[in-house]
């Protein structure tokens, strides 16, 4: 279904000078040097000034989000310093944080308002899932580097927090409606309800459609991405330590790609694969003072559902319990602590002779603890931060993820810090239950059978430890007035990496035929285990540069190189290939924003990204524009140009599935957003 409606929005809210109130006061409204003075909660799991932050850490605010021409989580993502952002097709993106890059990057933890999103089916995120009202966005949190010492297993090479806004921020009404040159469109709409005393209360609802990918000589490429969502979100009055929230959405996405598969003819199979996703939460947390510090408790359900195709489908259900409690300093201390639970229940269906899963299903239960300590070694000037979170699984068994972060501060513009973490990641439901028969090879002339199947399945005696990494980093950061300068050196040690080998029993005939008659196929398979190491190591700069009341210079730039241990090994030699070629070596942002005046908004960002693999995507540039008019004091209209300078251009080619390259043209877009 193609939604249309956006047409019959635009135009009309032109014409329109309605009479209303506009209470929808942002971060957007903040001035330059209180944007460098933003409180983050990522990194500690308290507010604290990201200019007092000892990690490498961004802050996207409202208005960054919003002078992004962003249509979503992705996009504004592309200008942080050492995040990897590929667009695959038609909302379908790669998004990766110091490598790692990949349909579903397996070492980035993202979280929604502290629920998490990680799916334990594929180890990552369904982007082409996830949707949110991007107006609701009261800023975004990226943490380069582990977290896991807080908010535990997966957050091994970056972490992701997405926060939207409270209820009482967003009394009144908005619509937003965007449509681009192909013809697919999206509207939302919110309505926020002043309870008095009580707090206030949002509804929101949105529905999007997207696509317009073509293919390498520039033919429409059939993949799209449609869908709604639908939610609320109640805050309390109060704030600090005297605050509640509820919230609660459910949405659903269907999806559909061009894969190449191979036959059991050795020749390639191009096959139409569709996806539906389906999701639905409830979470509420409650803030209190407790024995003079503070304390926090968040209970969350979620429930996922993914259907695959032909392939099969998965079910997650989730619920969690976190709780928190920051005691009164002590001397030279301030100490936080907490537990948490959490139990799943998974489910996968197989549904094709290609896939099966033993056991289908499965309860999951992960308890456990956390503890920090911030330690004021000379006021003001010398802080060390000690900590870490006591994780068991009952798949992954017992996992330590310890921290320690020193921070030197000689002066108020000035800022360095040292640090060493350990993380870990947890194998996904995928690698450690499935056997995939993922291809085939054709035989030399004169063999008693006409081919070999490739399969994959876990390898006899695996533990199913959690992938582990050791990680260094020396960062420096300076305000400049209102803005700031930023510069980052990390170094990774990866031990258990998860990789395929070949089996050593040789080649297994089966007791069926394989699956196409008339064929009788023996199998080569590879087993899945705890054997690979890897290192990587890197720079990440970042400016925000004022030049001007008016004008505004935003760069970033990333240099990083990974390598992989190698064996004498065929199948693990491919693996590691993989994982050193899996993202681009180099890449780099700048972004001007101009204030017109009058209500009127100029940004011009150009990227430049780097090859990725030997020559398979390579290097590109994309420039991109936008116009922002403020009609009236009730609505606003952009124009959004992506791509300017280049036609076509390959971002990324599927890892997951064998995806048909998918190539990003240049297109543009009209939105309107009107509040009253």
């Amino acid at each position: 279904m193609t939604i249309r409606f956006a047409h019959c929005f635009l135009v009309p809210a032109l014409c329109c000078g309605l009479a209303a109130r506009a209470q929808d006061a942002s971060l957007a409204d903040l001035s330059l040097e209180e944007l460098v003075r933003l409180d983050v909660t990522a990194v500690s799991r308290k507010a604290q000034k990201l200019s007092d932050t000892p990690a490498a850490v961004t802050v996207l605010s409202a208005a960054d989000i919003r002078r992004s021409g962003a249509r979503s989580v992705p996009e504004a993502l592309r200008e942080v310093p050492g995040v990897i952002v590929a667009q695959i097709g038609a909302g379908r993106w790669s998004v990766g944080v110091r490598g790692g890059e990949g349909r579903f990057s397996n070492k980035l933890l993202v979280q929604i308002d502290g629920r998490s999103i990680y799916s334990p089916l594929f180890s990552g995120v369904f982007w082409e899932a996830l949707d949110v009202v991007l107006e609701d966005i009261e800023r975004i949190e990226v943490i380069r580097g582990p977290g896991a010492s807080l908010w535990g297993a997966n957050a091994v090479n970056g972490v992701i927090n997405i926060i939207t806004r409270k209820a009482t921020a967003t009394v009144g009404s908005l619509v937003s409606a965007t449509v681009d040159d192909g013809g697919h469109s999206s509207l939302s709409v919110r309505q926020g309800i002043s309870l008095g005393d009580a707090g206030a209360l949002r509804v929101f609802a949105k529905g999007s459609e997207l696509g317009g990918s073509r293919t390498r000589d520039g033919a429409s490429e059939p993949d799209y991405n449609r869908g709604w969502l639908a939610g609320f979100r109640m805050d309390g009055a109060g704030s600090g330590v005297d605050a509640w929230t509820l919230q609660g959405n459910s949405s659903r996405r269907t999806s559909g790609e061009n894969i190449i598969a191979t036959s059991l003819t050795g020749e390639p199979a191009p096959l139409s694969l569709d996806f539906v996703f389906e999701s639905a939460s409830l979470l509420g947390r409650y803030n209190w003072g407790l024995a003079g510090g503070e304390a926090s408790i968040q209970a969350y359900v979620d429930h996922q559902f993914a259907n695959v195709g032909t392939y099969g489908k998965g079910t997650v259900n989730t619920a969690d319990l976190d709780f928190q409690h920051r005691l009164v300093p002590y001397g030279v201390h301030e100490i936080m602590w907490g537990l948490g639970g959490r139990m799943l229940q998974t489910e996968i269906a197989a549904a094709s002779s290609v896939l099966s899963i033993t056991p289908p299903r499965r309860q999951s239960r992960v308890f456990s603890a956390f503890v920090q300590d911030e330690i004021t070694l000379v006021p003001q000037t010398w802080k060390l931060t000690v900590g870490g979170r006591f994780e068991y699984s009952s798949r992954s068994r017992f996992e330590p993820q310890p921290t320690a972060r020193l921070m030197w501060t000689p002066n108020m513009e000035d800022s360095v810090w040292a640090s060493w973490s350990r993380a870990a990641r947890t194998p996904s439901i995928g690698e450690s239950d499935a056997t995939i028969l993922f291809g085939a090879q054709p035989t030399p002339p004169g063999s008693p059978f006409p081919m070999v199947v490739l399969a994959s399945r876990p390898g006899e005696g695996w533990n199913r430890r959690a992938e582990r990494v050791d990680t260094l980093e020396l960062g420096y950061r300076r305000n400049l007035g209102n803005g700031s300068f930023e510069a980052v050196l990390f170094h990774n040690d990866y031990h258990r990496l998860i990789s395929e080998q070949t089996d050593p029993n040789g080649l297994v005939f089966p007791t069926s035929p394989l699956p196409v008659a008339p064929f009788v196929a023996p199998i080569q398979y590879l087993q899945r285990g705890s054997q690979s190491a890897a290192r990587s190591h890197g720079i990440e700069v970042g400016a925000d540069l004022p030049l001007t009341a008016a004008l505004r210079l935003q760069a970033s730039y990333t240099l990083m190189d990974t390598r992989v241990r190698r064996s004498a090994d065929a199948a693990a030699n491919a693996t590691a290939r993989h994982l050193e070629e899996s993202a681009p070596q180099h890449w780099g942002s700048l972004r001007m924003t101009v204030n017109l005046g009058g209500g009127q908004e100029f940004d011009v960002a150009a990227r430049r990204v780097g090859a990725i693999g030997t020559g398979d995507v390579p290097a590109y540039t994309a420039v991109d524009l936008r116009y922002a008019w403020r009609v009236n004091r009730y609505f606003d209209l952009y124009f959004i140009a992506q791509n300017l300078f280049d036609p076509l251009h390959l971002e990324y080619v599927s890892n997951f599935f064998p995806g048909q390259p998918v190539y990003q043209p240049r297109r543009a877009f009209i939105q309107g957003v009107w509040r009253f």
